[in-house]
């Protein structure tokens, strides 16, 4: 593995342990029984608004890597029997033990068409467009590629902050074209940048600034008065945006060297969409961190740090899990590879992969020739 992807694998791991405490802090109530305007009030808005990023990030990996990648329909296949397994898994083990409806059965069986889980299903539409997006992404030229990137964030984001109306399609960054657009700014990242060492200082800079800023924003909300406090921590905000592309350019170019930890990096980060998976399911989110008796802890001093704590606690217990999944998929696998569905599986995947595969040699022939001038 290239150092720099290592960089990322560290990110992918950052990103979903961000995920994990802010769902704490809400699902958990944490930050629901904090005292308006107090010290802990305070302390998990600065801690969810340097956590702004991790929505964005986690897309901008995926954008980062499929860009000029050949496509491989088996991937898509791997990711939804991951989906399925967990929703299927966990509906029947709530239906045992406290019961489920009609329509729990339903979503649990068709978690991506469902909505079961919100980012898993507009992730499933993303790749099945990064093909397109790939293509259009090696045709343009640099100019164009940021004419291109200047329109979307204005439509998808500054336009939204003025007015805030879902004109153009996404509200809060939690829909698709939000999603595209991340995955092309990744692939202009990729595409039309080099490797420098002072960005990593200018993007972890900018990250600290604009996090910070979102916290100022939080905090003028709150001494105003005005409802809407959290409007920049909302993932399509123009801050929010500032803090992932400053922390994903940080990271692409932060200084690496292999040592020891590499394998367990690589490990655990391929473990990070199962944490998600599993912890917040939404028939269990909730119990999940009363387990942990989050709300019960809320009204005391040191609320916020124990949220953290347990957030690191459920996120090594899911990847534990997961790992576990991981093994038990690659016995299946040996087996179901014998079978007539594998086949034709195998059938629909080459087909698919052939669908693209011009496009995808055009792609990596453009990089070529990107990295040659």
């Amino acid at each position: 593995m290239k150092k720099r992807q290592l960089n990322f694998e560290l990110l992918r791991i950052l990103c979903m342990y961000m995920i994990v405490v802010g769902h704490c802090l809400f699902h958990g109530r944490v930050t629901a029984k904090l005292g308006y305007g107090t010290v802990n009030y305070f302390l998990s808005y600065l801690i969810q608004s340097f956590s702004v990023v991790h929505v964005n990030c986690f897309v901008m990996l995926a954008g980062y890597f499929s860009i000029d990648r050949e496509f491989q329909a088996q991937r898509l296949f791997r990711f939804w029997r991951q989906v399925v397994f967990y929703s299927v898994l966990i509906g029947l083990i709530c239906s045992v033990c406290i019961g489920v409806t009609g329509t729990d059965v339903i979503k649990a069986i068709f978690p991506v068409s469902s909505n079961h889980y919100w980012f898993a299903s507009v992730y499933m539409g993303l790749s099945l467009l990064m093909p397109f997006a790939g293509m259009l992404a090696v045709q343009l030229t640099k100019k164009q590629y940021q004419y291109l990137l200047a329109l979307l964030a204005l439509f998808f984001s500054v336009n939204h902050m003025i007015f805030r109306v879902n004109t153009y399609g996404t509200y809060v960054g939690r829909e698709l074209p939000w999603f595209l657009f991340l995955a092309l700014l990744a692939g202009y990242l990729k595409l039309h940048t080099r490797p420098d060492r002072k960005y990593f200082r200018y993007g972890l800079l900018g990250y600290a600034a604009a996090s910070l800023a979102v916290l100022a924003s939080v905090y003028l909300s709150v001494r105003l008065h005005q409802e809407d406090i959290g409007y920049f921590l909302n993932y399509n905000s123009p801050l929010a945006l500032a803090a992932a592309g400053s922390l994903f350019l940080c990271v692409k170019n932060m200084p690496w060297q292999e040592n020891r930890l590499d394998g367990w990096i690589q490990k655990v980060a391929g473990a990070a969409f199962g944490v998600y998976l599993i912890h917040d399911n939404y028939l269990i989110r909730y119990q999940v961190w009363d387990a942990f008796r989050a709300s019960r802890v809320a009204r005391t001093h040191w609320a916020v740090i124990y949220a953290v704590l347990a957030a690191g606690a459920v996120y090594v217990i899911c990847t534990c899990l997961e790992l576990l999944r991981q093994r038990i998929f690659l016995k299946v696998g040996k087996w179901y590879a014998k079978t007539a569905w594998y086949v034709r599986e195998q059938r629909f995947c080459a087909r698919l992969d052939q669908l693209f595969a011009v496009a995808d040699k055009r792609g990596r022939e453009r990089q070529a020739e990107t990295s040659d001038e």
